[in-house]
């Protein structure tokens, strides 16, 4: 579980790189799909703890914002461990039952 948090926070960490890199060479009267897309992937990653734009820089200054992410990272992997983990149990009562 800790792996999938791990590549999660990874993926967190580097969706806004992207974003904040592809940001100022797009004039904002003419958004492209591939923004539109890095915008989409940011929301979904950070998704449900934390969205930079709903938070203050205050609450988290410097490298504490990575505080709320590793948070929302475990939020994941523990969702994907639980899911992943429901499945394969259908799976076996499925399997039991022919």
């Amino acid at each position: 579980m800790g792996l999938i948090a791990l590549i999660h926070f990874a993926a967190s960490v580097a969706i806004i790189a992207i974003s904040m890199s592809a940001a100022p060479a797009i004039d904002p009267t003419q958004v492209n799909v591939g923004f539109r897309v890095l915008v989409a992937l940011t929301r979904i990653l950070h998704f449900p703890i934390i969205s930079l734009s709903w938070y203050s820089r205050q609450w988290f200054p410097g490298d504490w914002i990575y505080v709320p992410m590793a948070v929302n990272s475990m939020i994941w992997a523990a969702a994907f461990w639980i899911f992943y983990s429901l499945v394969k149990e259908l799976a076996k009562r499925i399997n039991h039952g022919r």
